[in-house]
């Protein structure tokens, strides 16, 4: 049975970090997405003696006609503990039934779930009746281990990659943090950095965010706020310039590039190379064990993909390789769902 959880931030992120679960299952996720103006509910699914089976957060989208889905980021999350077949097949069951907060045309799920686990597959997902759709958070990615020592690293990534982190050096190119301390200050960097981003998005041609999104989770999920999930911004100059800057969020033992930006002028510096190296190094000298590029093709992707550059970018800097499931949806008013699914084939 589905309880609704409405407190206790620490246990639930607890849960979340004993079973590998990702910061969009982060309890400060959830308060980010309320601020921005989502209904957002969260979920746990108990066994038979009292414990904890699963828990996810829940966020409602709206569809034409007053409609409404539900959307799972990278979650639901089960219990490893040698169960978490039968765990997850009680979640499916249980949305069947019920989604706590509405009555949703379908929900979206994402199982944080990596191909080599192994515990459950596209075809178990299929006969629970879960239909394949296009990923919402990325379905590939590229994660370095900080454990190593900075030479190790260094001698990882591909020879370009260190060719391009020096050569940023030699130039002259600085690194530094945003001046969380000095409100004013902060205003700017974040204005610096919606700049960079809408410049960048207009010259690679991706769709971001608007302004207030990213002001919002810098404000909501500041370092200075929380102990759990907290987002921050990190910035490369040239000249007394902004070159290149990244955001960062920050969870459990692990570092997430989330979003970066670059300026069109002096791209021969290399700023973003430099950038990546040293927020690496942060990250290892605070204590984290891993950095997430958070975003690349898949491993059997032709040259032709939209990612293939910036997969090339993140892929030099060495890590390993992981691939989810992808993103599923579970219809629970067929009719709806048929006419959903009709409308985004003719779009």
């Amino acid at each position: 049975m589905l309880h609704s959880v409405s407190r206790n931030d620490e246990q639930w992120n607890g849960f979340v970090l004993d079973n590998g679960g990702g910061f969009l299952q982060s309890w400060e996720w959830g308060l980010f997405q309320e601020e921005a103006g989502n209904r957002v509910f969260r979920f746990r699914l108990d066994t038979e003696d009292g414990g904890t089976a699963a828990q996810f957060t829940v966020i409602f989208h709206d569809l034409p006609f007053g409609k409404e889905y539900a959307y799972i980021p990278m979650g639901p999350l089960v219990r490893k503990d040698g169960g978490e077949r039968s765990h997850f097949e009680a979640c499916v069951a249980a949305l069947k039934r019920s989604v706590g907060g509405g009555d949703p045309v379908f929900v979206r799920v994402e199982p944080h779930i990596s191909k080599k686990d192994g515990f459950i597959g596209r075809g178990d997902l299929e006969r629970l009746g879960l239909k394949a759709t296009r990923a919402v958070q990325p379905a590939d990615t590229v994660i370095v281990d900080l454990t190593r020592s900075e030479s190790e690293l260094l001698a990882a990534m591909h020879q370009k990659t260190r060719y391009n982190v020096r050569l940023a050096e030699k130039k002259g190119v600085t690194v530094r943090m945003a001046h969380y301390d000095n409100a004013h200050a902060f205003r700017q960097d974040v204005e610096t950095f919606w700049r960079l981003l809408d410049e960048t998005a207009e010259r690679d041609k991706f769709h971001a965010h608007g302004k207030e999104y990213y002001a919002k989770m810098l404000d909501v999920l500041s370092p200075r706020k929380h102990g759990g999930l907290s987002v921050g911004l990190m910035f490369a100059e040239y000249g007394g310039k902004p070159a290149a800057a990244v955001l960062l969020a920050s969870f459990g033992d692990t570092v997430i590039y989330l979003h970066g930006a670059s300026s069109s002028e002096h791209r021969e510096m290399m700023a973003p190379y430099l950038l990546h190296w040293r927020a690496m190094q942060e990250a290892k000298s605070r204590g984290f064990t891993k950095y997430d590029f958070w975003g690349v093709a898949p491993a059997d992707a032709g040259p032709g993909h939209p990612w293939s550059g910036i997969t090339r970018f993140k892929t030099g800097f060495g890590g390993e390789r992981v691939s989810y499931l992808g993103a599923w949806e579970l219809p629970r008013r067929q009719v709806w769902y048929g006419l959903y699914r009709m409308g985004k084939r003719l779009r």
